[in-house]
């Protein structure tokens, strides 16, 4: 999984600055100011490139926590607080899935003007990175369940906010 999100990244994050760079370009060049479809991609491309950071930041424990209640807790009691939340992030991202679809096949009539592409497009990406988040979010319950919350995967320190 996570070599899928980081080749999600790669080829999303390339292709918004090789467009985004090739329409400035453009804009100086050519006497219409540019492409007109350069502005649809990004909107399309975006949600991909964000949902794939977003998984692979569970991946790696990059999340935000409060940890205040973790920390006056034992061992098991830590456990049971954070197999009860992984199962509530589970069931969340269920949720968001399933509307990101409805919403989906509601606005897939809906054409982009340049580029003819569906209006479902971004939703898509949310729903299929909330498979992602919830496939992530389950293994580092099964995780916890077998080893503890030693298991549960830390962020590397120069990846933490100051």
């Amino acid at each position: 999984m996570a070599l899928l999100c980081q080749g999600v990244l790669l080829l999303t994050g390339t292709a918004l600055m090789g467009v985004l760079t090739a329409n400035v370009v453009a804009r100086y060049v050519l006497a219409t100011g540019g492409f007109d479809w350069a502005e649809e991609v990004p909107q399309q491309v975006f949600p991909w490139f964000i949902m794939a950071g977003v998984a692979l930041a569970v991946q790696h424990g990059g999340h935000v926590a409060v940890e205040w209640l973790l920390g006056r807790l034992g061992r098991e009691g830590k456990r049971s607080v954070l197999l009860a939340g992984h199962a509530l992030v589970v069931l969340a991202y269920a949720v968001l899935c399933w509307q990101a679809l409805v919403v989906a096949d509601i606005v897939s009539i809906e054409r982009s003007p340049a580029l003819g592409l569906p209006g479902s497009y971004g939703y898509w990406a949310i729903a299929a990175g909330c498979v992602l988040l919830a496939l992530g979010t389950l293994t580092n319950a099964v995780r916890l369940v077998l080893i503890g919350p030693e298991a549960m995967p830390q962020p590397n320190p120069e990846e933490m906010p100051t």
